[in-house]
């Protein structure tokens, strides 16, 4: 099975799609594995015990970092059970080894993370030349042979997946294609990467609970940093962008609202508009003063706010119904936005009521 994730869950639900035959080569299947929320993972005090007795699942885990890492623990939830597509981010302990040179299919992206990584790599047949990698930096390696290596340290690193039509999807939308090939990067220092890769690793560790449409924002702006950086070229300025066109943007907008329970993404929302991903955000925040994330956000909050009317919908019917990935995330939303939790909210519009 090609793509960046692999497996299914033995738990109750079901993968959405089958095999491999219904992506193409070098794709996320996009399943979902759904063991304790609407869509990915929430920890708490009754399962995090099963959650850790479920980190030696391979089928929780992404094969091609495993294949990558060779001797390693998965030590937080992986972007796997999300379905994310063209992206997947683990993080990782590393474990001292000796690996025969891979032959790998994405471009990976190793954030080496607080301990500094030691070893060798074999430069030519049976010559080796250490290496030193520093906490905080970045390692990339593209598709082609990674060669053999020895590392004699345990450390830490969150290693990022893309696959390469994901890139050549997200290259083709530039303005200004870059010409140079791509280069490796070798324990670079690059805060624009580094804070992107994290930020999808916390997104994958919190069970998903902002949606694939700030999923995929984060990983178009990672994937086109990335372009940049291996070329040592600096990123693109941002120009001045127009609005979406008021046609295109209430076409959007309907969009939204129609689907507001589903996981829309980016790609969907981009292919609506006509424009590229890039191009969508920028023209979308310039006619709402709004990513697309953050406005479909207010949308869920608004149409949540207006069901909690409803005594006969419970919290969890409303989350799902308005598209929020779990009770957890829609209560941390609406705290976070009205200053007071659903109950609470709920319990102050019945007091309205009653002094009626």
């Amino acid at each position: 099975m090609d793509g960046l994730a692999r497996g299914e869950s033995s738990h109750r639900p079901q993968p959405r799609v089958g095999g491999a035959a219904s992506r193409p080569a070098g794709h996320l299947l996009n399943f979902r594995i759904q063991p304790w929320s609407k869509s990915g993972l929430v920890l708490d005090a009754s399962n995090i015990t099963e959650w850790l007795c479920s980190m030696d699942n391979p089928l929780h885990q992404n094969a091609e970092i495993s294949a990558l890492l060779g001797k390693s623990i998965l030590t937080a939830p992986s972007s796997v059970q999300l379905g994310w597509d063209g992206v997947a981010v683990e993080r990782r302990t590393s474990l001292p080894k000796e690996l025969p040179e891979l032959s790998i299919h994405q471009h990976f992206l190793l954030l080496w993370d607080t301990d500094v990584a030691v070893g060798e790599t074999e430069r030519r047949s049976g010559t080796f030349v250490p290496y030193k990698k520093l906490p905080n930096t970045i390692t990339t390696c593209p598709p082609g042979i990674r060669p053999r290596y020895r590392s004699s340290t345990e450390h830490k690193v969150v290693v990022c997946a893309i696959s390469q039509e994901f890139l050549d999807e997200v290259e083709r939308e530039l303005d200004k294609r870059p010409s140079d090939p791509l280069h490796r990067l070798y324990g670079a220092e690059d805060p624009s990467l580094r804070n992107l890769i994290l930020l999808l690793a916390k997104e994958a560790e919190a069970g998903g609970p902002c949606g694939k449409v700030y999923a995929e924002s984060l990983a178009t702006a990672l994937a086109t940093r990335l372009l940049f950086a291996s070329r040592s070229l600096p990123p693109p300025r941002s120009s001045t962008v127009s609005s979406l066109p008021r046609r295109i943007l209430r076409r959007v907008l309907d969009r939204m609202e129609v689907e507001l329970d589903s996981d829309l993404t980016l790609k969907l929302l981009a292919a609506e508009s006509g424009y590229s991903r890039n191009h969508f955000c920028r023209m979308f925040r310039a006619a709402t003063g709004k990513s697309p994330h953050h406005y479909l956000l207010d949308l869920r909050l608004k149409k949540a706010e207006s069901l909690l009317v409803n005594r006969e919908l419970s919290l969890i019917d409303i989350a799902f119904a308005c598209g929020f990935s779990s009770h957890a995330h829609f209560s941390s939303a609406f705290r976070s936005r009205f200053g007071l939790s659903p109950t609470a909210y709920r319990r102050g519009l019945e007091r309205s009521f009653s002094d009626v």
